[in-house]
């Protein structure tokens, strides 16, 4: 395989680095980027945790060599969620932590998700300084008698994981609803904690795909196509609720009491529907990317809250969030979160979901109906085109005649009924389109319309 071709099945970007394994991500590429890290971080011990893939072990031996190797202790958390490590790293005063996961990814993925001292992602600066260390290859490696220790996570420090997240929801109102609920953990790492989540809530849980195993058993995207092993059991066992996770456990898909598969789109606004309505300030700030559903939007205004956009990925919402003082931020990929949490952790998503059940009194169903609903198109298109930006600009002048346009990450197109977004992926050679209006028509043909300048030839 040539290096062009292979340097697409391993990439850097705001979730650190990902590849296909083998061909793109080696346990070279970890040991190097595991050792960079641990320059960045200095002498402090590193937490690193894992989703169960079937190249789990490999990258964590990888990386624990890594981060021994420039003088810093590993210590090895094994399975755990992300929301796991947002908490552990500064709750553990880590300097850092290396979260091990293909998410949403399918098999024959992993990623190495670089987490800083205080538990978010990297900032932008913050990962161009990792970066171009693991490019350098400047690595402060560490004489024989200095080398770092692997050593075991003390797993009593989960207790505390568990306490702090029954101080962030209404535990005795969810406890007092007595809620059933089903969830699907595709195999991830969330499946060794599942039960632990329902004693923390008091509900009753049936799982599906809830073994701790490298096997993953459908699509680990919370999509409505990954629902359809719990949707027809929703109603016969009278669950509240349905909740479809990824693997490491940052996105949240849902089923209605109803039995129907939401979008991942809409996870955010009900959640961003209740907690705007019982639990934030009025006029707050919300802050999601450049392509997620104006369900959103018309939800915060339906609040008063100021709705910020900015760049796709968790590391940038979380760093929006920041920056704008927000109190609540998310994606619509199936993931936000509020206050102080510095992550996504989708045992805290499905808590808020729940609270807002036993709270409100409304069912999922009902709350669903509640809110304005548009139809969606998600498409992606294959561009290996070096004139990519070029075509992108076409695209500009030829659909921007009558919208508003916005580029702060590839293209955004905004009419009164809906909207357009284009934009290049980091980690693979397509481009992502998303179209959405109040029609199912309207969508479509706005997805067509640029499909058709994008594919058509450069003159």
């Amino acid at each position: 395989m040539n290096s062009e071709i292979n340097s697409r099945l391993l990439s850097l970007g705001s979730a650190g680095m990902r590849g296909v394994v083998g061909s793109g991500l080696n346990p070279e590429c970890a040991g190097n980027f595991a050792a960079a890290f641990a320059t960045l971080a200095g002498e402090g011990p590193v937490l690193v945790g894992i989703d169960p893939r079937s190249s789990a072990e490999m990258f964590r031996n990888a990386v624990a060599s890594g981060i021994c190797g420039c003088g810093c202790d590993c210590i090895d958390g094994g399975i755990l969620t992300a929301g796991m490590m947002h908490y552990l790293v500064p709750a553990g005063k880590f300097a850092g932590g290396i979260l091990i996961t293909g998410g949403h990814q399918a098999a024959g993925w992993n990623a190495l998700l670089p987490i800083a001292a205080d538990g978010s992602y990297f900032d932008a600066l913050r990962q161009r300084e990792l970066f171009d260390l693991y490019h350098g290859l400047s690595f402060n490696y560490a004489v024989a008698g200095k080398v770092g220790r692997r050593r075991q996570l003390d797993h009593d420090m989960l207790d505390g994981y568990w306490e702090n997240l029954a101080s962030l929801l209404d535990v005795k109102a969810i406890a007092a609803a007595k809620l059933s609920v089903v969830a699907d953990f595709c195999n991830g790492a969330g499946a060794a904690y599942g039960r632990k989540f329902a004693e923390t809530l008091h509900i009753e849980l049936t799982g599906v795909n809830d073994l701790v195993a490298a096997d993953i058993p459908r699509d680990p995207e919370p999509r409505p196509r990954s629902a359809s092993s719990i949707r027809s059991v929703i109603r016969p066992l009278g669950a509240a609720a349905g909740l479809v996770f990824n693997r490491d456990m940052s996105r949240l898909g849902i089923v209605a009491d109803t039995g129907e598969p939401l979008s991942e789109e809409m996870t955010f606004p009900l959640a961003a529907d209740y907690l705007l309505e019982k639990r934030l300030a009025g006029g707050c700030t919300v802050v999601t990317n450049v392509c997620s559903s104006r369900t959103l939007d018309d939800v915060a205004a339906n609040h008063g809250a100021q709705l910020e956009r900015c760049r796709v990925g968790e590391a940038n919402v979380i760093e929006a969030m920041r920056s704008a003082g927000a109190q609540l931020a998310g994606e619509g990929s199936g993931a936000f979160t509020f206050g102080e949490v510095p992550g996504f952790d989708a045992f805290l998503m499905a808590g808020v979901l729940l609270e807002s059940i036993a709270v409100s009194g409304l069912t999922i169903g009902a709350r669903v109906e509640r809110l304005p609903r548009y139809q969606m198109v998600k498409q992606t298109i294959p561009c290996d085109s070096p004139l990519a930006y070029r075509l992108l600009r076409d695209l500009r002048s030829e659909l921007g005649d009558d919208a508003e346009i916005s580029d702060l990450d590839g293209l955004r197109f905004d009419w009164e009924d809906g909207f357009l977004s284009l934009r290049l992926s980091k980690t693979e050679s397509i481009l992502r389109l998303i179209s959405e209006s109040r029609r199912i028509e309207s969508a479509e043909e706005r997805a067509l319309r640029a499909r058709t300048v994008w594919e058509r030839p450069l003159r």
